[in-house]
């Protein structure tokens, strides 16, 4: 999963995971929502998100990733796993909330961005307070390392209408809070075509197939 080797797929339409797809409501388990900890950056949702757009992008080695938006701009659901169509099976549900979203002025500020996220650690800043993370990708390394590369399609509805492509380039950060528990910290540098480039700045938490219905 290192590199480019996420590649572009032309036919892709939006497809149902686990029931859930574009126009459908994701609810989620209440109780699981309140035993987030409380040191965690991640914003509860309301129990119930409904889909506005859904992601694809084809992982290689018969794995794909899906990415359902809600209505709610601040969050991102992620299932990773199955033949992109037909195959229910899913290997990860993640839960994102978006931290903070960022426009870079110009190149300079972008390579900067691109050389942070090489790096070993990272660390946010919230309330005066510098929060650090620690890279979960090439976690054995110590060196710089090049981040990921990506096209992902995305759509508005089931017949693949306002379809785009975005570009991305992430590196995935984690630090363990004091339930023993990793939060993960996603950078995507994003990329579409014909729109402004910006870089995401994703906390993220794994999900069970019991802590939603849909």
């Amino acid at each position: 999963m290192f590199g480019s080797l996420f590649k572009r797929s032309k036919d892709w339409l939006p497809s149902e995971i686990l029931g859930l797809t574009i126009g459908r409501g994701i609810t989620f388990d209440p109780i699981a929502l309140r035993l987030l900890p409380d040191e965690t950056l991640m914003e509860k949702p309301d129990t119930t998100l409904m889909i506005a757009a859904q992601g694809h992008c084809d992982l290689g080695e018969q794995s794909h990733m899906h990415r359902f938006y809600p209505d709610d701009d601040r969050f991102l659901i992620q299932f990773q796993g199955g033949d992109g169509n037909a195959d229910d099976r899913v290997d990860e549900i993640m839960l994102w909330y978006f931290y903070d979203v960022q426009y870079p002025s110009g190149e300079a500020e972008w390579s900067k961005c691109k050389n942070n996220i090489r790096q070993k650690n990272y660390s946010l800043s919230r309330g005066g307070e510098n929060i650090s993370f620690e890279r979960a990708w090439f976690d054995t390394s110590t060196s710089p390392e090049d981040p990921m590369t990506y096209w992902e399609e995305i759509c508005d509805d089931r017949s693949g209408g306002g379809r785009r492509r975005i570009f991305q380039t992430a590196m995935l950060f984690a630090r363990q809070l004091k339930d023993g528990r990793d939060e993960m910290l996603l950078i995507n540098m994003e990329e579409p075509e014909n729109a402004e480039r910006s870089v995401a700045f994703m906390i993220g938490f794994p999900l069970e197939q019991h802590n939603f219905s849909v």
